[in-house]
């Protein structure tokens, strides 16, 4: 398993602190980079052992890093990774954590890029938010998506791939395309959903809201202006997938006004075995 002499992580919120608290309990880096605008976050992000050091000015931050990884918001993924490959040396390779990939490895296609930057997006995120959030086990068992371009070499691939195995990630390789369309369906459309849940709500009936309504809605507690990036960016594949979800609501709407019992039943039984399936693939793995 590689040791990396320093790894420079831009921006230290969950995922980046726990990237580096993983990196520090693994002995996978010497040094342990964080980077970002908030210094005092950043000397919180220290002060727990996610970083050995911290920049707020990415030129310095990046001079010596042999690996650098973007782990802030989506709309600002393309431009982090255009400054850092410039500041830092040639060799240095650089990923990103974003949810999104489409876009941003479109963008970052070039001939000054091709050779040095490959997409990545563990799926391990949460609705908290920062790096008081952050754990050394997080990626363990979870699922990190590289999305490598047709002119991505094998060998950087590999590189990041075997970076992410280091952390405890089961890696599978995507075209952007085919991710971001998975991800509408298992996280980004589930999100928007579970918002317009909760906003639809009643504010009187709160009181009587239990754990069937917290779980169902409990997503949509992340950050507002994080996910606004997120659902803009992958907005053609959410879209097909909030289509797919109104037919089948229509479905269930139609015979619940029919008084239809077997179709409802049919409908609650369909959902209950793609539910009970999910169970047994992630049983051991994660918490259903």
């Amino acid at each position: 398993m590689r040791q990396w002499d320093s790894v420079a992580i831009i921006g230290v919120g969950l995922i980046g602190a726990s990237i580096g608290l993983a990196l520090k309990k693994r002995g996978l880096a010497q040094r342990i980079i964080g980077i970002g605008r908030n210094a005092p976050r950043l000397q919180e992000a220290c002060d727990q052992g996610a970083v050995t050091e911290f920049f707020t000015d990415m030129a310095e931050g990046v001079a010596d890093a042999q690996l650098i990884v973007v782990c802030t918001p989506v709309g600002h993924i393309v431009s982090h990774v255009h400054q850092a490959a410039a500041a830092s040396a040639p060799t240095a390779v650089l990923t990103d954590a974003g949810s999104t990939k489409s876009q941003i490895c479109r963008e970052l296609a070039t001939p000054e890029l091709v050779a040095r930057f490959v997409g990545s997006h563990p799926m391990a995120g949460s609705e908290k938010s920062g790096a008081r959030h952050g754990r050394a086990d997080l990626f363990v068992d979870r699922v990190t998506v590289v999305t490598p371009g047709q002119d991505t070499s094998p060998d950087l691939t590999s590189q990041i791939e075997d970076f992410w195995r280091s952390l405890g990630s089961r890696v599978v390789r995507m075209t952007p395309a085919a991710h971001d369309a998975a991800v509408a369906a298992v996280s980004h459309a589930p999100h928007v959903i579970a918002s317009v849940l909760a906003a639809a709500t009643p504010d009187q009936h709160l009181a009587l809201a239990g754990s069937g309504w917290g779980d169902t809605t409990r997503v949509a507690a992340g950050d507002v202006e994080l996910w606004r990036q997120i659902v803009l960016q992958n907005r053609q594949p959410i879209l097909r997938t909030l289509d797919e979800f109104a037919t089948t609501l229509a479905q269930f709407r139609a015979a619940l006004d029919a008084e239809d019992g077997q179709q409802i039943a049919h409908l609650l039984e369909v959902g209950k075995r793609r539910r009970d399936a999910f169970a047994r693939e992630t049983r051991g793995k994660r918490s259903p």
